[in-house]
């Protein structure tokens, strides 16, 4: 675990941050980007206390914090159930094309408890890396042929049409 996280600068010139967000939603972002939590998949388990603890904001504060960065500012997404935060585009700012960023990735995804969640980043990570952390390519091969196996049922259905 990092000890230490960095804020990229265009943090501040995002047209987002800049003109959208209020003092207070500044600095509750940079909490969510920077707090000891936080991981290499921008994914992690926080709770509302620990979030009223930490920032010294009233639970109130963060539920309305919360509701405005996920549903007016689309920067994160809570899910109560499972306590986790998901930081909507984290690797933007924080994952490099390395073997090494990627494998950090995969091992902390596999932690996340909401699958939504976890989708969300095996997805982001096929985009950003071109293959699949969560399923291996032997899967993939039996799919494949699994489906061309169904191919003349298929074609006999049609026949009879």
């Amino acid at each position: 675990m990092a000890i230490y996280r960095s804020v990229s600068m265009n943090f501040w010139t995002d047209s987002k941050v800049d003109d959208d967000f209020t003092p207070e939603e500044k600095y509750f972002m940079l909490y969510l980007l920077t707090n000891p939590h936080t991981n290499i998949c921008g994914c992690y388990e926080i709770s509302m206390k620990q979030m009223s603890q930490e920032t010294g904001y009233n639970t109130d504060t963060i539920s309305r914090l919360i509701n405005r960065m996920q549903e007016t500012h689309g920067v994160i997404r809570y899910d109560a159930d499972t306590k986790e935060i998901l930081i909507v585009k984290w690797y933007k700012y924080n994952w490099q094309k390395s073997e090494k960023v990627r494998k950090a990735v995969t091992d902390a995804a596999a932690n996340i408890k909401s699958a939504s969640f976890k989708a969300y980043i095996y997805d982001t990570v096929y985009i950003q890396y071109g293959y699949r952390m969560d399923i291996n390519t032997v899967t993939y091969i039996s799919i494949a042929l699994f489906l061309i196996s169904l191919i003349p049922l298929f074609k006999m259905e049609f026949k009879h049409i």
